[in-house]
């Protein structure tokens, strides 16, 4: 009795085992998507409408997106400065991409070489020249800003302005926002305020 008992478990453990290692294995569950790799931000307005307010030298600047479109390189914005009475002038396209901010016209004119305002993949010390002065240019890092219009995380540019380099203008870019201030030794443009477009 003993041994049939036995017979009994063990052919039942085969049966199991040969079942459990038949079956068909189920796809792995999908890597959550905060563990995904994620692609740099769009450092810059995007939406038709959106409302930038800033402050230099005691003076309000208001820039307001007029169009946007979709190109091979990314999305084409252009901005408008608008003065107290509501009229517009350009003030420059940008392509923004995940690749960075590149301006294509500015003033109204058209640029031969696109000007980088801001190269990804965001990286410390990210360098290169720039097509206005040949100045150099570089990511410095990710940093918590706080200008008027709030608290933001945005990467820093450092520019040099000099060719020994004691001479610089930093700006910071924050997602979906653009630059939200700039700065060099005689002055600064700080955001005061953000409306989106609708």
């Amino acid at each position: 009795m003993f041994h049939s008992r036995l017979a009994r478990t063990a052919l039942l453990a085969a049966i199991i085992s040969t079942f459990v290692l038949s079956a068909p294995v189920a796809p792995s569950a999908p890597v959550p998507k905060h563990l995904m790799p994620k692609d740099e931000p769009v450092c810059f307005p995007t939406r038709v409408g959106d409302r930038m307010v800033s402050e230099l030298r005691g003076q309000e600047i208001v820039c307001v997106v007029t169009k946007v479109e979709k190109t091979d390189d990314g999305i084409a914005v252009t901005q408008e400065f608008e003065d107290k009475q509501g009229a517009r002038m350009h003030d420059q396209t940008v392509i923004a991409s995940t690749a960075g901010l590149k301006v294509v016209r500015y003033a109204g004119t058209a640029i031969d070489k696109p000007v980088w305002w801001l190269k990804l993949p965001h990286g410390a010390n990210n360098t290169w020249t720039d097509n206005l002065g040949g100045q150099e240019t570089k990511t410095v890092d990710w940093e918590e800003i706080e200008v008027p219009a709030g608290k933001f995380k945005a990467i820093r540019v450092d520019r040099n302005d000099s060719p020994d380099g004691s001479a610089k203008t930093s700006y910071w870019f924050a997602p979906g926002l653009g630059c939200i201030k700039w700065a060099d030794a005689n002055a600064s443009r700080v955001l005061t305020s953000f409306t989106p477009g609708k």
